[in-house]
């Protein structure tokens, strides 16, 4: 599994910047079915498990990109560097989590342990078929 952070020092950043707030959990919820899908939210708990929305703080981060656009590098809000450490997880662990019957689940990131760590959730919603054929022409005894 390869590092979700554009580098190291833009994750020492961004734990440094949650660090400050007092997040002890920071979690950014996913969401998808169909073809589609979404992040749901983003927050995080302090030390006194009180629930926070995640500030519009900005800070600099390289933002994921596809193909072969070159990469970006600029001020993005806190909350949107968090749905792209998401969706960059999301997409190295390539589990179909958005299509067909879709999936859920939760990035976490956890400052009780010394350094942090980030641990992906994934649930996959899967549906199965069985086919019974019954005869018409019989009588049930």
């Amino acid at each position: 599994m390869q590092n979700i952070f554009p580098s190291n020092e833009e994750k020492q950043k961004l734990l440094t910047q949650l660090n400050l707030l007092g997040a002890k959990h920071v979690y950014v919820e996913f969401r998808g079915g169909g073809d589609d899908g979404q992040i749901e939210s983003v927050y995080y708990h302090d030390n006194q498990e009180n629930y926070h929305d995640v500030p519009k703080d900005m800070i600099s981060w390289t933002q994921m990109v596809y193909g072969d656009k070159p990469k970006l590098t600029k001020e993005m809000s806190l909350v949107d560097v968090l749905e792209d450490l998401c969706y960059r997880a999301l997409d190295d662990v390539n589990m179909d989590w958005c299509n067909n019957e879709g999936g859920q689940g939760h990035l976490h990131i956890d400052f009780t342990q010394s350094p942090p760590t980030t641990h992906l959730d994934i649930g996959i919603n899967t549906m199965s078929t069985e086919d019974y054929n019954f005869d018409l022409d019989e009588e049930e005894e």
